[in-house]
């Protein structure tokens, strides 16, 4: 029986936050699929993932439901009173929030820099 109930298949991405000093990064990595996604709220729950950036640079694969995580970090960060940017995204991400019309929900550093 694959896979085996005692072997852990591993996750063909990862969401994870990291503290970069005083800043709070949401890093997104390869394939983010439900399973990827199911993984993360997990442990994130209940609290909410506020950030100051989010790095989508080598994501592979990203679902709705990982949209849906960039949306609802930009919302709790946005809440929490901080003013998240996207420093970095792959192409696929790119072309994702330019299709569903909400790339302009994720400003880009040289878009909040005077």
């Amino acid at each position: 029986m694959w896979p085996h109930p005692h072997i852990p298949v591993p996750l063909p991405g990862s969401i994870a936050i990291e503290d970069e000093g005083d800043r709070r990064v949401l890093l997104l990595r390869g394939d983010l699929d439900a399973a990827v996604v199911a993984s993360f709220e997990a442990a994130q729950r209940p609290e909410p993932v506020v950030v100051d950036a989010i790095d989508a640079a080598d994501v592979t694969f990203i679902s709705s439901r990982g949209v849906a995580v960039m949306l609802l970090s930009v919302e709790s960060s946005q809440a929490a009173g901080r003013s998240p940017v996207l420093r970095a995204s792959s192409h696929v991400v790119d072309r994702i929030l330019r299709l569903s019309g909400i790339d302009d929900v994720f400003p880009r550093p040289h878009d909040t820099q005077e």
